[in-house]
């Protein structure tokens, strides 16, 4: 089968482009074209592969470490500072406690204290002495508002063994008429502790100190 389009081949025409070919010629090597991205646009050139130091993490600053650090030790000064050189009134004071023991007045004995819980009001020693170990003493209850019924019992202070009234049960005052009077006990003669409680005498509601001799 022949293609009428092709010349025929004449090789005895050295010129002609279907001679003999030449032993010198040698068909031309072809190598694989390297691949394009697929995202580059044509006439660009790809940027270089990355460096694989560039590929490492970024390693942290030790500045923030640092700058947290100051801020610690900053607050801690601060802290110590105001616990060692601060002024008195930067610390809490506890509250004064009530004294069992008043200054004497023209109206007061001394030996009185104030009370609340069964109404409000004073309780008060006027006087007090032994007679070997029995003591003897009269004392006083005012109440502000209302009236109210209360009770009385002793003890001593080494031993806390507690002692009733030898002829006293609960009594009663008011704003308008204060309780006042004896009141006896048998007892070691020693320093003791007289209450105020409620007429059943299970709620104290304060006490003053009695001296023995």
């Amino acid at each position: 089968m022949s293609n009428p389009h092709w010349p025929p081949g004449d090789r005895s025409n050295p010129k002609s482009p279907w001679a003999a070919q030449d032993a010198s010629w040698r068909p031309q090597e072809f190598r694989d074209a390297q691949g394009r991205d697929p995202r580059q646009p044509f006439g660009q050139q790809a940027p270089p592969p990355p460096h694989y130091e560039d590929l490492e993490p970024p390693k942290k600053s030790n500045a923030a470490l640092f700058a947290v650090l100051g801020v610690i030790g900053l607050v801690a000064a601060i802290v110590i500072a105001m616990q060692f050189f601060g002024g008195g009134d930067s610390e809490p004071t506890a509250a004064p406690s009530v004294t069992s023991t008043a200054e004497p007045t023209p109206e007061r004995t001394g030996n009185y204290i104030p009370f609340e819980g069964n109404g409000n009001g004073i309780f008060e020693i006027l006087n007090h002495s032994w007679e070997g170990d029995q003591l003897n003493m009269r004392i006083r209850v005012e109440v502000d508002n209302g009236e109210y019924a209360f009770a009385v019992f002793a003890f001593t202070n080494e031993t806390r063994v507690s002692y009733d009234p030898v002829d006293m049960r609960a009594f009663s005052a008011s704003s308008s008429e204060p309780y006042e009077g004896d009141v006896s006990f048998i007892m070691p003669n020693a320093d003791s502790t007289i209450v105020l409680t409620t007429p059943s005498g299970r709620v104290a509601l304060n006490a003053l100190p009695v001296k023995g001799t």
